[in-house]
This record gives C-alpha cells, structure tokens and sequence, in this order.
C-alpha cells in the first residue's frame, strides 16, 4: 500500500471563534495547496481513500487535494485530531478495513512527524518534522510499527513547482 501522509497548508493564525480548530486555510494556503493538486495529478498520483483531522484546516487542504487529484471525499477520521496520541493512531489505522492501493492522511504537526516515526522505526523519536503542505510517500504491506519505508517527503514549495 502507498500511505501518504500531508500536513495542512497555511492557515490563519486566530480563528473568528477563537478556537484553535475552526482556523482556515489562508488565500496562500488555498492556492498552494490547489497547486499541489494539480502537481499530484500531474504525477498521477490518485487516492482510494482520504482520512482527515476534523480540524477545518485539514479538512480544507484535503477537500483541495482530493478535487485537485479526482480521487474521492475525504472523511473525517478523530483520531488525526491535533494533540492525539500516535500510538493510538496506528492502532486505530491498522484495525481498519482497506483493499484500495493508495490512502491519504491530512493532519497536523507534532503529530504526524511522530507517527512518521512509529510508521518507519517503531518509536516516535527520529525527529521528522514536516512543514506546512509537506506530502510524504510510504510504502508498507500493512499499517504497523516498523512496517513502512520512506519512498520520499517534499515541501509544497517543491509541489508547487511542479504544478
């Protein structure tokens, strides 16, 4: 399976609630993230499934992603909530029933950094960090601890380039 796991793109810094979660992307953030689309279809790169944080942000740059590579809605997944537990996370990812060849994940930062980690190392301590709109490719026989290798990260810096 290709695992693809994208951090949102820019957002606002406040949201008008106040609240953390209900931040949206910025007019730059949509436009980088419309492009890293384009950059993904270009590539033909298209998703079976798209799982997302439920935080407008995420659920923004994925709803971008998937018009922008013609794969389907994404769904809402709890679990790449900002501040959940990773390990938790590939728990969750690993009881789900999935037959398709390539799943996006859309998050946020520290969190899928670590789960980056646990994917490739079995531990979340190997210091990935990921920039806004960074995309990174795994490739794994199923979602465990240790299981996944690093195919390639870009920052949507170099996504948009390739648009």
């Amino acid at each position: 399976m290709e695992l693809y796991i994208l951090r949102h793109g820019i957002a606002e810094e406040t949201s008008k609630s106040g609240r953390d979660r209900d931040r949206c992307l910025t007019d730059e953030g949509i436009e980088k993230t419309r492009l890293s689309g384009a950059a993904l279809k270009r590539l033909g790169i298209q998703f079976d499934l798209i799982l997302t944080s439920p935080f407008t942000r995420a659920l923004q740059t994925a709803e971008w992603i998937s018009r922008g590579t013609d794969s389907p809605e994404p769904e809402i997944f709890p679990p790449l909530a900002s501040g959940e537990d990773s390990d938790a996370l590939v728990d969750a990812l690993a009881g789900m029933e999935f037959s398709g060849a390539a799943m996006l994940l859309t998050g946020h930062e520290p969190d899928l950094g670590r789960l980056i980690s646990l994917l490739l190392a079995g531990h979340p301590e190997l210091g990935i960090t990921m920039r806004k709109g960074t995309l990174c490719k795994l490739r794994c026989a199923q979602i465990a601890k240790g299981a996944a290798q690093l195919e390639w990260m870009m920052n949507a810096k170099h996504l948009v380039k390739m648009a």
